[in-house]
């Protein structure tokens, strides 16, 4: 031990201001290991005397101290003023031989052994004595230089730290927490539980217990025992509910502070995973499982913590749907409630998205009417403005059961994929094709395709780029303005249908899209059409026959326009007034019988691809885009029934698909309709059957006469400033009494605007707490805001932490972060229990 640090704690207890009647100090250092006896010669204390006590043996061979009495006169009669340090090596006497003992009474006493020094070395209270209790007590621990260092970084005042905190230290250091607070430091053994042994070898378990009942107000007798404690209180607190007889033991303490401690350790994204398996081997200790199973779904709902949860979630509301009585509205928000706080989402976001889609399509299908309308056009309007939806969520619905139909659970939903495919075809699809197919001559009336360009393109005014994607039906289109609507800078958005001709095939699509000068021939029976006396196929000809029109025109493939970097883009568009880029994701999938079963990954790719090309543009200066394409498509997932096939009786056909069959005369098929197509005719199936003819699979076609190959979209996308842009829906604390009484508290919130495209307000995602200044003292509860309605309330309830005055309610948008309201509460709640519901 260093002679430099001896002196400097002598000399400052030295320093300390005496108590009265005490005018000077007497300090006894009984060095009884030896250690200094080396040093204490050269121990130069400013203003202080020291006095080494000696002994020797005497005539009997006993050791006796030889200046004893020369010491107690010097200090009671020679020197009265001088402060001293009396010195020895050897230990104290006993009370009734030491001849010291009524000066001892009125003096102090030092020590220098480790503990003194460490007390030193962390700058703590010399003053206070349990330091070194605390030291010595936990000598293990205080052995490492390395633990040492880490405790000096961690105490941040340590002349003003107590005893408790002390010890609170040495176990933040122990856990490897970064703070010293019980909280983190259970998280910290939770990751890491071999931190336990350590806990026991250099300190004690009985601390951290204690540390538990404290803050907790629970007794446990090991680590495990706390766990099943916080595991069980969060499972029933969060379910609102009393906890089963078997569990109510564990069901104690303090609940609401129980329950936030767990919630947050679920929540927290590196300990999430861990803190669940802990909770999932504890569970089967304690039948969790039966407890879920006892559960109804209205309160099952509500459970995270474990991912049976989400299994029996999915199968009870598949039960519910497969009932004859939904509460759509219900069952919509309870989906969205999963999709939300589910701990297993990544698992099972499909399940919930097809959940989604089967209750949107059930809503739709419960209030469909395919009506008798007397002219195409307002078959058409009906179609565009509510049919169209059901092919939308057919396609959602097998585009997420596709991701799961590998999965254990997916047989459960073979029922409704029944009713569902039943529905689409028997009473959806029959029904509209039969009723368009007796209209469709009048297919002229509607707005054609073959008028886009003279309509749309002649005559603008700015750079227009027009998207065509190859079987881009209108349903998908649609997705495609929403997303726009959501994601991109729009200064003005609209979704138009156009009429295909029939056949509704690419090579007839893609030439009426071009303009034309002179004429177009068409030739149904070899698939080609002339515009200008050009070939229409291939990007190179549809190219040229642009530049007949207006000459700063030119034509790519979506594919070699994205693979150029930006500045080759921005010099291909440069000084072009009228750029097509074709793209074929759709139709290059379904087209095959080998991938057509991938055809609606295909729209979903579709979709993202040019609501990115849109945006892409966008930031490339165009302003005006249209997005378009040369035919729809009919698509069931279930295999084609036999009956669903027909095969033609007049077999002299020019030219034949799955979907239609051009003749040389007019004839008549059974199950067919027959229109002339200039001067020749072409045969139609009038529902959904498929023409039995050699090429492509039967799922996915085109080429016939329903409104799903027929209608096609015409989204015209201006971007730029708005004078009113896309926002989302804004909200309002609800008005209530200002203050709390209890520990879970009921809170609603107002959304002000409902969620409408006509209006240009969108969803919002928000986060609700309770805050205490900056630190957030509650669970955090996320909303969506969605609902199609003005001023709707969204109620929720939060757990309130700890003891407050005062506390602030914070709405926080999620995507940004901004506190969109707050409304600060007083907190009153007595004796209240902290589980009161």
């Amino acid at each position: 031990m260093e002679i430099d640090k001896i002196k400097e704690m002598l000399e400052y207890r030295f320093s300390l201001t005496t108590e009265l009647p005490q005018k000077r100090h007497i300090i006894f250092w009984y060095d009884t290991k030896n250690e200094f006896k080396d040093l204490i010669d050269n121990l130069n204390l400013t203003d202080v005397k020291i006095i080494k006590l000696t002994k020797s043996l005497d005539k009997k061979g006993e050791s006796i101290y030889t200046n004893i009495f020369k010491t107690k006169y010097t200090l009671e009669v020679i020197d009265t003023e001088s402060n001293y340090l009396i010195y020895s090596e050897h230990p104290r006497s006993i009370d009734s031989e030491n001849y010291l003992l009524d000066i001892e009474k009125y003096s102090e006493f030092f020590e220098a052994d480790k503990s003194a020094m460490i007390v030193e070395e962390l700058k703590l209270d010399r003053t206070n004595y349990r330091f070194g209790e605390i030291i010595r007590e936990y000598s293990n621990f205080f052995g490492s230089k390395e633990r040492r260092e880490k405790l000096t970084k961690l105490i941040e005042q340590p002349e003003s730290i107590d005893e408790e905190d002390f010890k609170l230290s040495i176990l933040t250091v122990i856990s490897g927490a970064k703070t010293v607070d019980i909280l983190e430091i259970i998280k910290n053994i939770i990751l890491n539980k071999s931190k336990l042994e350590d806990i026991e070898k250099w300190m004690s378990l009985g601390f951290l217990f204690a540390e538990i009942k404290k803050k907790f107000d629970v007794e446990v007798t090991s680590f495990e025992q706390f766990l099943k404690i916080l595991m069980v209180t969060h499972f029933y607190f969060q379910l609102q509910k009393n906890a089963h007889t078997n569990l109510e033991n564990y069901f104690t303490g303090r609940k609401n502070e129980l329950y936030i401690f767990a919630e947050s350790l679920l929540q927290n994204k590196q300990i999430s995973e861990i803190i669940r398996e802990e909770f999932y081997d504890l569970a089967k200790d304690l039948n969790i499982k039966d407890r879920i199973d006892e559960l109804e779904l209205d309160y099952s709902i509500s459970g995270t913590a474990f991912e049976y949860f989400d299994k029996v979630i999915i199968k009870d509301i598949i039960d519910i749907f497969n009932s004859e009585v939904i509460d759509y509205e219900k069952y919509k928000k309870y989906i969205e409630i999963r999709l939300d706080n589910s701990l297993w989402i990544e698992k099972y976001q499909y399940f919930y998205k097809a959940l989604l889609a089967i209750n949107d399509f059930f809503r739709l299908k419960d209030s469909l009417i395919i009506e008798d309308r007397k002219v195409l056009k307002d078959i058409f309007k009906d179609y565009t403005e509510h049919y169209f939806l059901i092919d939308k969520l057919y396609r959602d619905f097998y585009f997420y059961h596709d991701k799961i139909k590998n999965d254990e659970l997916a047989p459960l939903f073979d029922i409704l994929k029944a009713k569902i495919d039943k529905f689409y075809e028997v009473d959806y699809l029959e029904k509209l094709l039969a009723l368009w197919s007796s209209k469709v001559y009048e297919k002229e009336k509607l707005p054609q395709q073959r008028d886009f360009y003279k309509n749309n393109i002649a005559n603008a005014d700015v750079r227009t780029v027009v998207i065509i994607s190859d079987a881009l039906r209108y349903e998908v289109g649609y997705e495609i303005s929403q997303q726009l609507r959501k994601e991109a800078n729009v200064k003005e958005i609209k979704l138009d249908a156009m009429l295909t001709d029939l056949p509704s095939r690419t090579f007839l699509g893609m030439s009426n899209l071009l303009p034309c000068k002179t004429e177009r021939n068409i030739d149904l029976v070899l698939a080609k059409v002339m515009v200008d006396s050009i070939d229409s196929q291939g990007t190179e000809n549809r190219e040229k026959i642009l530049k007949l029109s207006c000459e700063e025109s030119s034509a790519i493939s979506y594919d070699n326009f994205n693979k150029m970097n930006r500045g080759k883009q921005e010099e291909y568009i440069k000084g072009k007034k009228v750029i097509y880029i074709y793209h074929d994701s759709i139709d290059a999938i379904g087209d095959k019988a080998k991938t057509e079963s991938n055809t609606f990954n295909a729209c979903k790719d579709a979709v993202e691809d040019i609501v990115g090309l849109s945006k892409l543009l966008s930031s490339l200066g165009v302003v005006n885009v249209y997005i378009t394409s040369d035919h729809g498509f009919l698509y069931e997932k279930k295999e084609v029934e036999e009956y669903n096939k027909l095969e033609l009786k007049n077999t002299k056909y020019e030219a034949i698909g799955k979907r239609y069959a051009i003749y040389e005369k007019e004839v008549e098929e059974k199950a067919c309709i027959t229109l002339k197509l200039d001067s020749l005719y072409g045969v139609f199936p009038e529902k959904n059957q498929r023409i039995k003819a050699s090429g492509s699979g039967l799922q996915f076609v085109h080429g016939g006469a329903s409104p799903q190959e027929m209608i096609i979209p015409l989204i015209n996308y201006k971007s730029g400033a708005n004078s009113k842009k896309i926002s989302k829906v804004d909200l309002r604390i609800r008005e209530s009494v200002g203050k709390i009484t209890s520990n879970l508290t009921k809170f609603s919130i107002y959304q002000i605007e409902a969620v409408s495209i006509k209006d240009k307000f969108i969803e919002r995602d928000v986060s609700v707490a309770l805050y205490d200044e900056n630190v957030r003292v509650s669970d955090e509860k996320k909303l969506k805001l969605n609902s199609i309605e003005e001023n709707t309330i969204h109620d929720f309830r939060l757990t309130l932490s700890g003891e407050h005055k005062k506390v602030t309610l914070k709405v926080i948008d999620i995507e940004s972060g901004d506190i969109l309201d707050s409304k600060e509460y007083i907190v009153s709640i007595g004796i209240a229990s902290d589980f009161d519901f």
